[in-house]
């Protein structure tokens, strides 16, 4: 009976590994949570940054519109109109 009591485990003891588990269970998932925060803020970052060149690129082209439709205004001022023979 004495070997018995000494190997089996105490229900203190069993509560103590469960506590114990769950210590280092809230660690990792706490660490897990932090180094998914900085890769999801990394996409952010990255995404913001990929919006703005599109929207500075959106700019620039609608800047080269417009100065395509003033060289085409200026052009038909100047060159002669094609004559129908």
């Amino acid at each position: 009976m004495a070997d018995e009591m000494t190997t089996k485990p105490t229900i203190e003891t069993v509560l103590e590994r469960i506590s114990a588990f769950d210590k280092k269970f809230d660690e990792r998932i706490g660490t897990l949570e932090k180094t998914m925060n900085e890769r999801f803020d990394s996409v952010d970052n990255e995404i913001d940054r990929v919006a703005s060149v599109a929207h500075s690129t959106k700019a620039e082209m609608l800047t080269l519109r417009a100065d395509f439709r003033e060289m085409r205004a200026q052009l038909k001022e100047v060159l002669p109109v094609p004559q129908a023979s």
